[in-house]
């Protein structure tokens, strides 16, 4: 069960290394969940859009417990993804890393979908 105090690995290249996951909506996380995160870990300030500390919003994109979709498909990945947002909801990062599932676009997160390299 994914809960406050999970460590996430970023999904994007906004510039963090870690990311821990400090509120989150629910009790258990899901794909598509909007959490906040502090950054624990992130490249040197001059390469980074984020800074080591600070409190951002991020999606979830990828989670190591298996999940059932609305087909009754069980589906994990092999570690857990957060893509970090602004306020509107589009990625900090230009470019996004991790796989796209049809739950970030049925979220309303169209943005991430698209720019992901691959959508299942």
């Amino acid at each position: 069960m994914k809960t406050h105090g999970t460590y996430f690995l970023p999904g994007d290249n906004s510039g963090a290394k870690k990311m821990f996951c400090i509120g989150q909506p629910r009790s258990q996380l899901y794909i598509g969940d909007t959490i906040t995160v502090s950054i624990k870990e992130s490249l040197p300030s001059h390469r980074s859009r984020v800074k080591k500390g600070n409190v951002y919003k991020a999606v979830v994109c990828e989670l190591k417990q298996k999940r059932n979709r609305f087909t009754h498909l069980g589906r994990s990945f092999s570690k857990n993804s957060a893509v970090i947002v602004n306020s509107k909801g589009d990625p900090i990062g230009t470019r996004i890393y991790s796989l796209a599932s049809f739950e970030l676009r049925a979220r309303g997160h169209i943005k991430i979908a698209s720019l992901s390299p691959f959508l299942f």
